[in-house]
């Protein structure tokens, strides 16, 4: 996609159609920080009091709604450091003084993020310290003293995104709120209250904040969504200081009687509707919409996927808009090519895969939790010994899953110039140490293992921001992998028993004077449907997909933070499939 503003103001129009027309369906959520001299002009221009010290952008985006655009002031999130705990506790003086172990080396080197959100570089800091470090003495009140710190920074993450998403977003949290999937009876009643709004209450609201304040369940809170749709104009919101949202709500009613009265009604109406979709949920099956994160390269570094509003849902991070086109068209194209069958997102077979394992051959424990494992899967691969480049190049070619389980990326062994020369790429699973960080030197591009594999064609690279324990993270690959593999061998099991229920319909059975006709059974499996309007639709609905199963893996690791909050998804929604012949 062209990033480039044309030349003529008068093109601009169709630069912004192109622009939204190139847009998938599934929700785009663009997240940048503005600091700086920027902020400090925004502060003047708005009159906000020095003590903010950057403001985020956030801007909801599809194909088929207008955007929500919001600007919002950032405090600092948690001051609170662990300093104080070391020194009283003599942690640090249990490790192993390792002069091999260097200083952890911060990948961004510094962003705005550290003068807002100091305490983060403060975890990854001890992280490494205490994942990179063993006690001198291996003895049950030192591993009780190890355990204890790492259950203490595994606390402190979790009470840091907290934190995070309450200060900077409060309640435009409800931006980061996932669509609910082909719920028709959501759009009826989302119909009904927007004429209402309009013929009783004289109020027009934001189609797309409507759209997933209804689709929430317990996020709902009706007050302050009624607060939320008035203060959208034309799309757009900027935080204004002084007046608290009650205030500020107060302010906009004084104007007359009549005012309260459709605020009133309009808090009743939203609420009415909101009630009648909880209770069409019930016992509907009723998924949520894939979201894809922008991530700018001031926020990447931060597990957005763990705030409490997106660590159920299923999310995708990609550093630009125009990346999310790039890597949807190429898929495209390749389905074109090798399938009678278009399909709007990429999709891969988990079994067909190349496994590198333990290549360095220090990692025992990894190499006995999956070797055989993966042996019992019939896949390809090599365990204990280094593979080659061109093993390598070969593997990711020719299969539709790398997994890599050893230390780092696995650029080690295959660099990232070589990925990048690669025409085609499988769906990558990298799980060493900081295998999904992204390298910031000044004004320069972001640079990491991750966008080299989106940019030889890797629909999904799933793939770590920090230093991770071998055992946890174990817990965590087993699970997702696990997952993996069982929806590909239902999805070949109900190709199967599509393809009886097909051929059974076409025939042509005579009989007491009648003639079958082919109608849908009610056993049939949704993929039967020769509907074919979904597959261009940007969505993934009729198979499950790689991220939708993230929420599960973290919940397998002891910490659920520290380690499972580390994968992120890199891409776009990829669907699992079976194929009939698998490569090995």
């Amino acid at each position: 996609m062209n990033r480039v503003a044309p030349p003529f103001v008068e093109d601009l129009e169709n630069f912004a159609r192109d622009f939204f027309g190139d847009l998938p369906c599934t929700t785009v959520i663009c997240v940048s920080l503005i600091g700086d001299q920027l902020a400090t002009l925004l502060q003047e221009l708005l009159a906000y009091p020095p003590s903010i010290h950057a403001w985020v952008l956030v801007s909801r985006l599809n194909s088929t709604n207008q955007p929500v655009v919001a600007a919002l002031p950032v405090y600092s999130t948690l001051e609170v450091t662990l300093e104080d705990d070391c020194a009283s506790s003599g942690y640090r003086d249990i490790l192993k003084r390792n002069e091999l172990i260097r200083k952890w080396q911060c990948p961004w080197g510094a962003t705005v993020i550290d003068e807002v959100a100091p305490v983060f570089r403060h975890i990854l800091e001890e992280n490494h310290l205490s994942s990179s470090n063993l006690p001198l003495e291996d003895s049950k009140e030192n591993r009780n003293a190890w355990w204890s710190r790492r259950k203490k920074l595994d606390c402190l993450l979790d009470e840091f995104l907290r934190s995070l998403e309450e200060k900077w977003f409060g309640p435009w949290r409800s931006l980061f709120f996932a669509e609910l999937s082909n719920f028709k009876a959501m759009d009826a009643i989302e119909s009904k209250l927007i004429r209402d709004l309009i013929s009783k209450c004289k109020v027009a609201v934001n189609k797309i904040l409507l759209k997933v304040i209804l689709g929430a369940g317990d996020e709902f809170d009706v007050e302050t969504c009624i607060k939320q749709l008035l203060s959208v104009k034309k799309g757009c919101v900027v935080g204004k200081p002084g007046l608290s949202e009650e205030e500020s709500l107060e302010t906009q009613s004084e104007e007359s009687e009549a005012v309260k009265r459709q605020i009133e009604l309009a808090v009743q109406l939203l609420y009415e509707a909101h009630k009648k979709i909880q209770e069409a949920k019930e016992g509907a099956s009723v998924k949520k919409e894939a979201t894809i994160l922008v991530l700018d390269s001031e926020v990447q570094m931060l597990p957005w996927e763990n705030l409490p509003t997106l660590r159920s849902q299923e999310v995708y991070r990609l550093p630009t808009v125009g990346s999310i086109s790039w890597i949807l068209d190429r898929s495209f194209r390749h389905w074109e090519s090798g399938s009678t069958i278009s399909v709007a997102l990429p999709c891969i077979d988990p079994l067909d895969a190349f496994y590198v394992l333990n290549p360095s051959g220090d990692l025992d424990h990894t190499q006995a939790a999956f070797e055989e494992w993966f042996k019992d899967q019939n896949l390809g691969g090599k365990a204990g010994s280094a593979p080659t480049t061109e093993e390598l190049a070969l593997a990711l070619r020719n299969h539709d899953l790398f997994i890599y389980l050893g230390h780092g990326s696995g650029t080690q062994y295959i660099s990232g110039d070589e990925i990048k020369k690669l025409e085609k790429c499988a769906a990558t699973l990298l799980m060493g140490c900081s295998s999904g960080s992204l390298s910031l030197t000044g004004s320069y591009v972001p640079r990491g293992a991750p966008l080299y594999y989106l940019l030889a064609g890797s629909p999904v690279v799933v793939s770590n921001l920090w230093e991770v324990t071998d055992k946890d993270i174990d817990r965590f690959s087993k699970t997702i992998l696990d997952s993996w593999m069982r929806e590909s061998s239902d999805a070949y099991t109900d190709s199967a028993r599509c393809n009886l229920v097909k051929e059974f319909d076409s025939m042509s059975i005579e009989g007491k004077g009648r003639k079958r006709v082919s109608k849908k059974k009610a056993s049939e499996p949704e993929d039967c449907d020769d509907d074919d309007s979904s597959k261009h639709n940007g969505s993934n609905n009729r198979r499950p997909t790689v991220g939708s199963f993230m929420a599960q893996a973290r919940e397998a690791c002891t910490l659920k933070y520290l380690i499972g909050a580390a994968p992120v998804c890199y891409g776009v929604p990829t669907g699992i499939r079976r194929k009939e012949k698998v490569a090995q």
